[in-house]
């Protein structure tokens, strides 16, 4: 199976390694020379625009970081030809970013107009060291067809494969799974503010909520090792204060969108989002 991947960074580099170690034919592009070259070395082929990347590619995975980038990469821009361009009828596009299912909709729609599928991808479980160990789980919204032509690709990547419903389905779990991630990290932080006040040393107060597990989570429970990455993979601050705004932000359209109600979700927007950014998210 012939594979094209667009999209080189902390995710995506490590996602197409694993394609060239399970033996795909695998043809790959970035806006950066570097990642290329790297992949180069490890026997992918390199494509100098996303029609090339997609040219005679059965599956096509793209994990780019924003909508606009999406649109370019799927539709072109600024005289580099997209994925539509140079897929043939019958490609199936994996949409692996986080963002909003009418977006996933939006470029399904446009693919059509090409015979190309469009299915969403979403990455879980554990960020770039997943992605590198090939233990990823992945979120998939899409007809069964498609999904079941992309499943190879997807398990050559990942330790699970959860087919949720249809198109834009697994970008919305994505988005509740990093709603409820997003706001336990800012009640984390909170609590230990107040423990802080009291004179309660963090180290202590994570061990007592720990053992009494009432309020323990994932997010308590690792809270070393989120500062940590925090701090040395995201070069402190910038990286993940923007990923945290942005996945709240999807959330909260997501929910205005279909009319839910979620008053928490609105007042972390719009009250504590904004002044969340000068010590990152778990300072």
């Amino acid at each position: 199976m012939h594979v094209g991947f667009i999209g080189l960074g902390n995710m995506g580099a490590g996602m197409a390694r694993n394609l060239v170690a399970e033996g795909f034919e695998l043809t790959v592009r970035d806006v950066r020379p570097e990642p290329m070259r790297a992949l180069a070395e490890a026997g992918a082929k390199t494509a100098d625009t996303a029609a090339d990347a997609a040219a005679n590619a059965d599956v096509v995975c793209v994990a780019v970081f924003s909508e606009p980038q999406i649109r370019d990469t799927v539709l072109g821009a600024d005289g580099e030809p997209g994925v539509l361009a140079g897929a043939r009828p019958g490609t199936v596009v994996v949409l692996h970013s986080t963002v909003s299912p009418h977006l996933v909709r939006e470029i399904a729609a446009a693919a059509a107009e090409h015979d190309v599928r469009v299915i969403d991808a979403a990455m879980s479980g554990g960020g770039d060291t997943a992605a590198t160990a090939g233990t990823l789980t992945f979120l998939v919204g899409g007809g069964d067809d498609d999904v079941a032509r992309a499943r190879p690709v997807l398990e050559a990547m990942s330790r699970t494969v959860h087919h949720v419903g249809p198109l834009g389905t697994g970008v919305t779990s994505k988005i509740i799974s990093n709603f409820l991630l997003d706001g336990n990290i800012t009640l984390v932080r909170e609590a230990l503010r107040i423990a802080a006040r009291a004179a309660i040393p963090e180290s202590r107060i994570l061990e007592i909520v720990a053992d009494s597990k009432v309020g323990s989570s994932w997010v308590s429970t690792s809270w070393a090792a989120i500062r940590g990455h925090e701090e040395s993979s995201w070069n402190g601050k910038d990286g993940v204060v923007a990923m945290y705004k942005k996945d709240l932000s999807l959330a909260l359209d997501l929910a205005r969108t279909d009319g839910a109600d979620t008053p928490v979700l609105e007042f972390i927007v719009d009250e504590v989002a904004p002044h969340v950014g000068e010590h990152g998210l778990t300072r």
